[in-house]
């Protein structure tokens, strides 16, 4: 190939690769815009509360970090995960899914371990969260950490191998019942017997006394409970193991029992899914609480829309249902949920303006196992992606031209 023309690929290959990059550097810069800052998100903890100051190693102790939302905008904070590790040993204790705070409200999250060797220990608090604004934008937030510190001794020499019980509570909402758990364990060489496992609160405990026959030697046995919360404020669990005819242990667990806060949203769309038609409806809790026997009506004039029921829909969270329909709906559409919550009934109405079908299957995305339409953001993103990626192309296209004319 003659001198001239091999310079004259050279640049044009020169071209064509600074082309590229340029359009891979654009591309980057359009996906760190779209993920805007989270400077307006202030979420700590401003507070971790510890059962025991001094512990032994037989004892298990209770860490109760306090989540405060602090930011000055509408919208709430979704506290997916709180988590305490302990750097020699990694995850000890967590607790996922505990709904969404808004903003000046708190939320204290207890978590439990235990030490197997006696000194300083240090603990550390992590908290994994999602922002949510008024709009029911979400935004992922970084890990929020805060250590702590327990001085553990060794038990006496001549203390007996009592039973330890351990509490285990969700997130207390006033109005609604939770679950607690009691677990027992016999760390002693024989079994106990006639074992009579108590549960009191300030709620109300559902069947409060649980009965077991024998506990064998180093084992352990549950004993679960339903507790209703009445009130918003401080609460205190507090079980009894009576064993062996006549021998009691004891153990305490503080909560925080929420004010209910109920938030649910309604909406109705029509959608075009593998050639066929389909009326979507999507329920929205915003709420701390769950919501059950939902039941979905409406009515476009004097034509009544197909109902739709859900089970239940929990707190911080939606869910849809897509009815098969035999044609598009226009119009001005009133539609209700009827949902009980905090053992009464209630609804929510909504009027939404159908034009005709608003997405394609190309449109829908699936999470978790139901159909709801993408994010809008996602689609503009693309757009702007794909005009840098044209232009970019284009100008490799003209400089090409011109360096192979030459």
């Amino acid at each position: 190939m003659p001198r001239s023309k091999r310079s004259g690929s050279t640049r044009l290959l020169t071209v064509l690769v600074a082309g590229l990059l340029c359009c891979s550097l654009l591309g980057g810069v359009g996906a760190v815009t779209a993920s805007s800052s989270t400077s307006n998100v202030y979420v700590t903890v401003s507070d971790i509360a510890v059962s025991d100051d001094d512990p032994t190693t037989d004892d298990a102790i209770t860490v109760t970090p306090t989540i405060r939302h602090s930011s000055g905008h509408d919208g709430g904070f979704q506290v997916t995960q709180v988590v305490l590790e302990a750097p020699d040993r990694g995850k000890v204790d967590d607790a996922d899914d505990l709904g969404s705070i808004a903003s000046g409200e708190t939320v204290d999250v207890p978590l439990q371990t235990t030490f197997d060797t006696a000194g300083e220990k240090r603990l550390i608090v992590k908290v994994r969260g999602i922002k949510e604004d008024a709009d029911g934008n979400t935004q992922q937030v970084g890990v929020i950490e805060r250590p702590v510190y327990v001085s553990v001794s060794e038990p006496s020499s001549d203390s007996a191998t009592d039973p330890r019980l351990r509490i285990d509570a969700n997130r207390a909402v006033a109005g609604t019942e939770i679950p607690v758990t009691v677990t027992v364990s016999n760390g002693d060489d024989e079994a106990l017997t006639d074992l009579v496992a108590r549960l009191d609160s300030n709620g109300t405990v559902e069947e409060p006394t649980r009965i077991h026959p024998t506990l064998e030697a180093e084992n352990m046995t549950t004993f679960d409970f339903r507790v209703r919360a009445d009130e918003p404020g401080p609460d205190r669990l507090e079980a009894a193991l009576e064993y062996d005819d006549g021998n009691r242990v004891e153990a305490a667990q503080p909560i925080r029992v929420e004010p209910l806060r109920e938030d649910v949203d309604l909406y109705a769309s029509v959608l075009e899914r593998n050639e066929s038609t389909v009326l979507q409806y999507r329920v929205t809790n915003r709420g701390n609480a769950p919501i059950d026997d939902v039941s979905i009506s409406g009515r476009t004039g004097s034509e009544r829309l197909p109902g739709a029921t859900i089970a239940t829909v929990d707190a911080a969270s939606a869910e849809t249902v897509s009815i098969p329909i035999d044609e598009a709906l226009t119009g001005t559409a009133e539609i209700e949920a009827a949902y009980t919550i905090d053992d009464r009934r209630n609804r929510t109405t909504r009027t939404i303006e159908i034009t005709g079908a608003t997405a394609t299957e190309s449109d829908i995305a699936s999470v978790g196992g139901q159909s709801i339409i993408a994010a809008g953001a996602s689609g503009a993103g693309s757009l702007f992606g794909a005009v840098i990626v044209l232009l970019g192309l284009g100008g490799i296209s003209f400089l090409g031209y011109r360096q192979w004319n030459r």
